[in-house]
């Protein structure tokens, strides 16, 4: 396969360099255009994947820190994520041995957190019992769930961070 690269005309040299370096930057254009949208539909799929909310509470900011989370549980220890919040009653859908997931029905007041064997073994059995009667459940009654997602995350980040570095010592 040959690629032709269409010749640059000009009455004059200066004229043909300036035709060129416009012809270069519209194609230093279109391709950062291309990287710009593939960013943002990666992005997207992200956001959706980790996060499924039909009650439409999580504001952009809350759907943001939950896919850093995610990323950042990914690139770290190479595990999943799910979050998925519902209007009414759920079940829990199949699980692999790496998706760490959390269920909520805040109009019910049902909370369910599943941890990986792995996640589960280092942190203890019941560390998913203690995150959901301290932190999930109570704010339900509050109706401040939203904010309630984001320290249940934070606690989990800094318990493996905690693992972590008393493993590397």
């Amino acid at each position: 396969m040959r690629i032709n690269i269409p010749r640059v005309y000009g009455e004059s040299p200066k004229e043909k360099i300036i035709r060129s370096l416009a012809l270069i930057l519209v194609f230093a254009a279109v391709i950062w255009a291309f990287v710009k949208n593939n960013q943002h539909v990666v992005d997207v799929l992200n956001q959706q994947s980790a996060v499924y909310d039909e009650t439409k509470r999580l504001d952009k900011e809350d759907k943001k820190f939950i896919v850093s989370f995610t990323k950042s549980l990914k690139d770290e220890w190479g595990l999943t994520c799910r979050i998925q919040i519902y209007g009414g009653d759920f079940v829990v859908p199949e699980l692999d041995d790496k998706t760490l997931y959390m269920g909520l029905a805040p109009s019910i007041g049902v909370a369910e957190l599943r941890f990986p064997p792995l996640m589960r073994t280092a942190l203890g059995p019941d560390y998913a019992e203690y995150l959901k009667t301290t932190f999930l459940l109570p704010s339900f009654e509050q109706d401040d769930w939203p904010m309630a997602i984001q320290e249940v995350l934070v606690e989990i980040f800094k318990k493996l961070e905690s693992l972590n570095k008393g493993a590397k010592e």
